[in-house]
């Protein structure tokens, strides 16, 4: 789905999305609130090397909901296993987090899992 100009804004004024994937074993609904940036038209994600759980789970149940100030974005998530590509996902961090530029002098955010959400919904509450 194209990401419309609203949404693309309403995106740029947050900064972090609470994320809910599925449990990998339990089914149950896990929630974590997290970093995001926009890639194109999908959401990128990034996690700590070690595979946080949000990151296991979706690699098992790709359904997962995002929700961003008032918006709720619905779409199929899929982990980024190619290095390189993983590399430009992380380079969206960069460019949109100062954090991670400063812990990039330090080695930070190189080896970090990275997941893309392709949307499928979107609704404003």
């Amino acid at each position: 789905m194209k990401l419309d100009d609203s949404t693309r804004r309403a995106l740029g004024h947050r900064w972090n999305c609470q994320l809910v994937t599925r449990g990998r074993s339990s089914g149950q609904p896990r929630r974590v609130t997290i970093w995001f940036a926009v890639d194109g038209d999908e959401i990128v994600l990034a996690g700590g090397p070690e595979g946080p759980h949000w990151y296991r789970n979706l690699r098992r149940c790709a359904d997962v909901e995002l929700s961003v100030g008032r918006l709720r974005l619905r779409g199929r998530a899929r982990a980024v296993e190619d290095e390189e590509a993983a590399k430009q996902v992380r380079q969206c961090f960069v460019e949109r987090y100062l954090a991670v530029r400063l812990s990039r002098l330090f080695g930070g955010y190189t080896r970090s899992v990275v997941a893309r959400v392709a949307i499928d919904q979107v609704d404003e509450s």
